[in-house]
Formats: C-alpha cells, sequence, structure tokens
C-alpha cells in the first residue's frame, strides 16, 4: 500500500477527520475491519477466441461471453399484457 492509499484509507477510518466532523452521521464512512470490495471471478475453459476486427466489433475476444443486448428493444417490445 503506497503513501496516497494511507491517506485516503487513514481519512476514512479517522473519526477526528475534518470532513468527518462536519458530516451529519455520526462515526466513519466505513466501519472498522470491512473490506473495501471483493471481486468474484469465475473459472472460464480457454476456447478459439474472435479474429481481432470481429472481436473488436462484438465487445469481447471470446464467443461464450458474446451475449446480445436487447437494452432498448426488450423495452420497446415488451408485453404490456
Amino acid at each position: 500500500m503506497d503513501k496516497f492509499e494511507k491517506d485516503i484509507l487513514g481519512k476514512i477510518f479517522d473519526d477526528d477527520a475534518d470532513d468527518v466532523k462536519a458530516c451529519p452521521v455520526p462515526g466513519t464512512a466505513l466501519p472498522k475491519g470491512m473490506a473495501l470490495a471483493m471481486a468474484y471471478v469465475p473459472f472460464q475453459m480457454w476456447e478459439t477466441p474472435y479474429e481481432d476486427d470481429v472481436a473488436f466489433s462484438r465487445g469481447t475476444v471470446f464467443p461464450c461471453l458474446d451475449k446480445p443486448f436487447i437494452g432498448e428493444e426488450a423495452v420497446k417490445n415488451a408485453r404490456t399484457e
């Protein structure tokens, strides 16, 4: 952990920090000992990736991760019954 990270984390957990005193919520922003983040990365089997131009246009190099985006279509074509 570098000095910058220590300074930021120190402010988050420091009850006497100036910005904490101005906050109407008592205590710190995060409970002591709380993890800042936790990643879930599932195991993925290797498969032949897309060619560069196809991968760029599809937004992924792996065919198994190539999921269609139906954003606006799903709303426009939704059943209202």
